[in-house]
């Protein structure tokens, strides 16, 4: 379920479609826009294109600063038995 509905479409046939819509999770934003289809050049639109714009600028992050995540990996071998397991190997600080 979005967290907000920002645009409805409807169509001819009776059909209403949630055509742009926000997300949050966590300290991420997702604007979906669906302002057509490949028939018609909508994203030409000089107002189409203002409100991708306008989505992309509403999505930046409010973290003040953005590090890299730690990618931890695992041994593969009998990893889902278990058995053996030792916990995530970190990679040397240096690789």
């Amino acid at each position: 379920m979005p967290d907000e509905l920002v645009f409805v479409s409807s169509f001819s046939g009776g059909e209403v479609f949630r055509s742009g819509c926000t997300f949050r999770r966590g300290h991420g934003k997702i604007f979906y826009f669906s302002p057509g289809d490949q028939d018609y050049p909508v994203y030409h639109h000089k107002d189409v294109r203002k409100v991708i714009a306008n989505g992309v600028a509403w999505a930046r992050t409010d973290l003040h600063k953005r590090e890299l995540p730690t990618l931890l990996r695992y041994e593969t071998g009998d990893f889902f038995n278990g058995h053996g397991y030792t916990g995530p190997i970190e990679e040397p600080a240096d690789a």
